[in-house]
């Protein structure tokens, strides 16, 4: 299972795999990116996944919705051998947290594509995609030690 959603998390990151409902994905956090620099004032036109803002361009493509790092952390979590609560827990839980993580970057990006745009590469290559992983592999490991404790004390609890 983890390598099938490896391969798979691949081929969206090279392009070759295309999700049905990616595209909507990819709108929906453009659009909530462009929502938010708008309330703070940067000046910005948004038609569907690609945001003009301030004169630097930017389209949040299937790749930049996060969606691979999710299928990947929802996979590992999947496959682990703990208690379908603790595993639902995680889901609910830091799903959305990664979600609003990858929005934070998205964000962040659009803000230093505008300021300074000769560091952009850097920061969205160089930054933002090793520290969203090590965070996302963080979380798994945070969760993967609760997870454990959570079934050592279930089995603890059932041989009393």
């Amino acid at each position: 299972m983890f390598s099938a959603s490896l391969i798979l998390a691949t081929g969206i990151s090279i392009g070759t795999v295309d999700l049905p409902g990616i595209d909507s994905l990819a709108n929906a956090i453009a659009g909530i990116s462009a929502l938010t620099l708008g309330y703070f004032g940067v000046p910005l036109m948004l038609d569907g996944a690609v945001i003009n803002a301030d004169g630097f361009l930017a389209i949040v493509a299937a790749e930049c919705t996060g969606i691979e790092l999710i299928l990947l952390f929802s996979t590992a979590v999947l496959v682990w051998p703990v208690a379908l609560r603790s595993k639902a827990i995680a889901l609910l839980v830091f799903i959305p947290l990664l979600t609003i993580l990858n929005l934070v970057r998205v964000i962040t990006l659009l803000l230093t594509g505008i300021g300074i745009p000769d560091h952009f590469d850097f920061v969205h290559l160089w930054i933002w995609q090793p520290a969203l992983a090590l965070i996302a592999f963080a979380i798994w490991l945070l969760w993967l030690r609760w997870a454990s404790a959570e079934k050592r004390t279930a089995h603890f609890s059932a041989h009393r």
